[in-house]
């Protein structure tokens, strides 16, 4: 008798029938868990050619240009020079009698001067980052946000230390959910239900991240809670 010949409604499955039905789902269940461990490979994979590609770049854009060499000036040229405007000298006394100094240090280039006090402007950077490697070094960054890659949002006023967020926009957790452990867990602590596709994904505490070489060291991992 076949697993799946018709059968009146008085007719029941012999045990026969039930061992072959059995038999064939635990075949399937089999083939599903194969199939399982092969996408986390592929996954795998796919990440780890990324950030090599990812490396290379970082590491080309990153190579050092060679420095020129400051050429010195005849003396003569330099007296043509014209008078910098922010170099103030005055003359004369205080009423107490104290005279008073020479200031000929110039304001730094770009600097503003407010009443002869150079105000010091520190300006923040802004980069978005892919998924990072399973150890938490983010290998590229980008100054524009790259649909289908970018995960993160990092911000710095120095260069060299930066604060972390998992971006909330609909492009973004789509990439993530692609594989929570590969492309969030490395960089974040996450609280809510992984296995649905969020609506939001709410960044609790910034993440910090320091430069290393050419890329990004997570120093302490960002707070997550997927809505």
């Amino acid at each position: 008798m076949g697993l799946f010949n018709s059968k009146s409604d008085n007719d029941a499955f012999s045990p026969q029938d039930l061992k072959e039905l059995f038999q064939r789902l635990e075949h399937l269940e089999r083939k599903c868990r194969r199939f399982d461990a092969r996408l986390r490979d592929l996954e795998e994979e796919f990440v780890t050619r990324r950030n090599k590609a990812a490396s290379a770049q970082m590491d080309d854009a990153t190579a050092t240009p060679p420095v020129n060499q400051p050429v010195d000036e005849p003396a003569d040229s330099r007296d043509d020079q014209p008078i910098d405007p922010h170099v103030t000298v005055s003359f004369g006394m205080m009423e107490d009698d104290e005279p008073v100094g020479i200031n000929c240090d110039p304001a730094p280039s770009g600097e503003p001067v407010v009443g002869g006090t150079v105000v010091n402007v520190r300006t923040s950077s802004v980069y978005y980052l892919p998924a990072p490697t399973p150890d938490g070094l983010f290998l590229q960054a980008s100054e524009r946000e790259q649909i289908g890659k970018s995960v993160y949002q990092l911000t710095t006023s120095d260069g060299l230390n930066g604060t972390f967020i998992l971006l909330d926009t609909p492009d973004a957790i789509a990439t993530a959910m692609i594989s929570v452990s590969t492309f969030v867990k490395p960089a974040c602590k996450v609280s809510g239900n992984t296995y649905m596709q969020p609506r939001h994904i709410i960044t609790e505490e910034e993440g910090t991240a320091t430069r290393e070489g050419g890329a990004w060291r997570v120093v302490r991992k960002a707070v997550v809670r997927f809505e």
